[in-house]
């Protein structure tokens, strides 16, 4: 196939995907109190009107979901090629050096809420296929942009999308990296939570334990706040704990016979736990060394035992892996105690390899001695399209003829849209050794990987979907 037309469509085309980007960057769609027509919020359905107005005013058709999704549709043919995008953003956060509800371009990047996750690969897919279709190529299958607007919050758009319409037969989903990502682990929510008989009497009570917002992210701080005759005495063992852990312990005399020790670790996300170091599980370990708690003492001291901070369920007796999926990852992402309930939040990534029930009675097993209740919150079963299903296959040459570069499948710990329909994975926007920005402030990505991703996203759209020459 001759591509010399569609890659000099999209070059042509630079400046006006540049302004339509500042458009949608312009919409602050974080999710909000649901309306009428607008479950997710106000904002999040404005940004669909504009994506799907987009759409008609370049030629496609264009269907709205109740304000749950929005689809694009190019061609015809009895099967459909999805891409899978979303247009709702986490909030901007503090930090930020640029506006973050505006596309600033410096240094050549591409900076803005949303530009890599996930408007900016949303937009970057239109283009996709407005140039492949304009380059005059045929297609034997339909193409369909499938919009979203509660990725970031759960995924209840993607249910809608499904329970009124056609999944496609197979596809992608630009919220990740390149070269193609065919496995996605299946996913574990797990509460352990026990109500205590209270503190009096205890040498040491604990009278709070806080650590963690989210149980998809590496603890970086946890506090207690505990019964403390002697500050001095009681900095003096927790720096014996501190020494031989080699964890970063502090105290602080807050006056009236109470302290509050701090453990510092590292923030990561959850399904990378190495690459953090889990404040909660060192808190744990060091009130249990200390002898901390009246009620909570057996509890705090199973919950050290049995979690620690190696972030992969070695000490739960759930740790697991196998060569396609890598290791099942653990992380304690939200602890509470107020004195007299006590809880811990896990986030549990696991492989292949694994099952859900068998880690639930795994960790019944470990906790139930102490009375610590187990509660499944939430979970999924791990997605997997076989390396060699045609769809790998057709974007991996995609990758390839466009970089140069030999492509490769591989698995991760997050969850995509990929989940959602069948046969589909996730391809792009990041490449490898890339920067992943998002959700951090200042949100970037390069403009000539934008650029890239463009061309790679059509060259796979014609691979894939195209009529055989």
């Amino acid at each position: 196939m001759n591509y010399e037309k569609l890659d000099a469509l999209i070059d042509a085309r630079r400046d006006e995907f540049l302004s339509d980007l500042a458009r949608w960057l312009a919409v602050p769609s974080v999710q909000g109190e649901a309306e009428p027509g607008a479950p997710f919020g106000r904002e999040n359905r404005r940004m669909l009107d504009l994506a799907l107005e987009d759409a008609r005013r370049y030629g496609f058709e264009a269907r709205m979901f109740d304000g749950y999704a929005g689809d694009i549709t190019m061609g015809e043919g009895e099967k459909t090629m999805g891409i899978l995008c979303h247009l709702d953003v986490v909030p901007a956060g503090e930090g930020w050096t640029a506006e973050p509800f505006a596309l600033t371009q410096r240094d050549g990047n591409l900076v803005g809420r949303g530009v890599l996750d996930d408007k900016g690969p949303a937009l970057a897919a239109l283009y996709a296929m407005r140039c492949a279709r304009d380059a005059g190529f045929a297609f034997k299958d339909k193409v369909r942009l499938i919009l979203g607007c509660d990725e970031e919050t759960g995924m209840r758009d993607m249910r809608y999308y499904n329970e009124h319409a056609d999944a496609p037969d197979y596809g992608f989903s630009p919220d990740a990296e390149y070269p193609v990502i065919n496995i996605e682990k299946g996913g574990l929510s797990v509460l352990l939570s026990k109500n205590t008989g209270g503190e009096e009497g205890a040498e040491i009570p604990v009278y709070e334990l806080y650590a963690g917002e989210r149980p998809n992210v590496v603890p970086g701080v946890a506090r207690a706040v505990v019964g403390c005759a002697d500050a001095e005495d009681m900095r003096r063992r927790l720096e014996l704990v501190a020494a031989a852990r080699g964890f970063e312990l502090s105290l602080r005399d807050l006056g009236s016979g109470r302290a509050e020790v701090v453990a510092a670790g590292k923030s990561a996300h959850a399904s990378t736990p190495h690459l953090g170091k889990n404040a909660a599980g060192m808190l744990l370990i060091a009130l249990s060394e200390l002898g901390a708690g009246g009620g909570s003492r057996e509890a705090i001291a199973t919950l050290a035992a049995c979690l620690g901070i190696s972030g992969q369920g070695k000490l739960l007796g759930i740790a697991v892996m196998d060569e396609m999926s890598g290791p099942l990852t653990c992380n304690l992402g939200i602890l509470r105690y107020d004195g007299a309930h006590l809880s811990a939040q896990l986030d549990i990534r696991y492989p292949l390899c694994a099952s859900e029930e068998k880690i639930c009675g795994q960790i019944c097993m470990k906790v139930s001695p102490a009375q610590i209740a187990v509660t499944r919150l939430s979970g999924h079963a791990p997605h997997h399209v076989p390396a060699n299903h045609k769809v790998v296959k057709g974007l991996l040459r995609a990758y390839s003829e466009v970089t140069g570069h030999e492509g490769y499948a591989f698995a991760i710990g997050g969850g995509t849209y990929s989940r959602c329909m069948p046969n589909t994975v996730a391809f792009g926007p990041c490449f490898p050794g890339d920067v992943d920005t998002c959700h951090m402030p200042d949100e970037w990505f390069s403009l000539e990987n934008m650029m890239l991703s463009i061309r790679i996203m059509a060259h796979a759209i014609v691979e894939l979907a195209g009529q055989v020459q």
